[in-house]
């Protein structure tokens, strides 16, 4: 249990240094008060909702993220050059796992993890 609250409390001053460092870069606020001023925002919309805001905001932050990365994903795919299109991608690994095979994944795909 230590070693879970020691991870715990670490990962959360991760997450709140690094946020504090991007408000400090977007806006040149200065970085310990962005520390100390982002989980005032939190502790104030916790309090006003209650536990049900804190799941809505992070339902949306997780849902907004999730549309930005398949959006990018699919982007990158349809208009790359070099990768043209997900089955593009698909027919380049299938050859990739041909002439460089993956000790220990089926037939060396890349595509498994299964032996």
């Amino acid at each position: 249990m230590v070693f879970g609250l020691v991870t715990n409390i670490l990962v959360s001053l991760m997450l709140v240094v690094g946020g504090s460092a991007t408000v400090n870069a977007l806006t040149g606020m200065h970085t310990i008060a962005a520390i100390y001023l982002l989980p005032v925002g939190v502790i104030a919309y916790t309090l006003v909702g209650g536990l049900k805001a804190t799941i809505l905001t992070d339902w949306i932050h997780t849902f907004a993220l999730l549309i930005i990365i398949i959006v990018f994903s699919l982007t990158a795919y349809a208009t790359s050059d070099t990768l043209g299109s997900p089955a593009a991608v698909y027919d380049r690994l299938m050859e990739a796992a041909v002439a460089h095979p993956v000790d220990g994944n089926a037939q060396g795909s890349y595509l498994t993890m299964r032996k």
